[in-house]
């Protein structure tokens, strides 16, 4: 997805770091301010890229990655254990810690601000748009059926892209028959190229939202990118200490 024309008028996965990387120190400096020397950041979201490992492979287009599919199916994969220290005691306790911590996180709030105009609102509008406009898009509907065919073929009657992962969240683990139908399901991905119809078709119709809504995208983009700028050289300048 965040290869889509559409997400190019987004906040990437580098700036979305570098939002968390600056809220937590906005935090952590409050914090010192406040009397608690002692808080380094325990219970603050760690600065990371989004977990898109843990992402479903399978969906209205298929399934992607036969290796994943013969090891965990439509289960998203197990996430790692936290490391050591990740558990580290809070640094106070009480009602007067507690008020600084939620007084903290709203400071830090204020000081990035609200995400950039009505843009993003905009964005979220136009992806569930082209992305039910691709469901009903003959080309889309047609591959879409070739897949059914093949998964009866491959002795899973009344299949459905979309729907089929449901049937195997019953388990905590997958199970034999959920990894025999996402291999299937893999295998007539790649046979009927869905995923590849899918994913183009979905991006001509993002293209024409584009072309339609140029000026507003446009003006979103920048805002997103004039935030990002100014949370990069707070980071870099360390100017977390109050707003003058």
């Amino acid at each position: 997805m965040t290869g889509l024309p559409l997400s190019a008028y987004q906040a990437d996965d580098r700036a979305a770091v570098t939002e968390i990387q600056v809220r937590n120190a906005l935090i952590v400096s409050c914090m010192h301010r406040a009397g608690y020397a002692a808080f380094t950041g325990d219970g603050l979201q760690e600065a990371r890229p989004p977990d898109n490992a843990t992402a479903l492979p399978a969906g209205a287009w298929g399934y992607l990655g036969a290796e994943a599919a013969g090891v965990q199916g439509f289960h998203a994969p197990a996430r790692p254990l936290p490391g050591p220290g990740a558990a580290a005691p809070a640094a106070g306790a009480g009602e007067a810690y507690d008020a600084t911590r939620v007084d903290c996180d709203r400071q830090a709030a204020e000081r990035i601000g609200a995400p950039p105009g009505p843009g993003a609102d905009l964005i979220g509008r136009l992806f569930a748009d082209s992305m039910a406009a691709t469901g009903r898009d003959e080309r889309v509907t047609a591959a879409t059926a070739r897949w059914a065919s093949c998964m009866a073929t491959a002795g899973f009657q009344g299949a459905d892209p979309a729907s089929l992962p449901d049937r195997f969240h019953a388990t905590a683990r997958p199970t034999p028959a959920e990894l025999a139908a996402a291999r299937a399901d893999a295998d007539c991905t790649a046979d009927t190229n869905l995923a590849g119809i899918w994913f183009a078709v979905l991006a001509g119709y993002q293209r024409q939202q584009i072309d339609h809504h140029a000026e507003a995208l446009n003006a979103h983009r920048e805002a997103v990118r004039a935030q990002d700028a100014r949370l990069t050289r707070l980071l870099a300048e360390g100017d977390t200490g109050p707003t003058p």
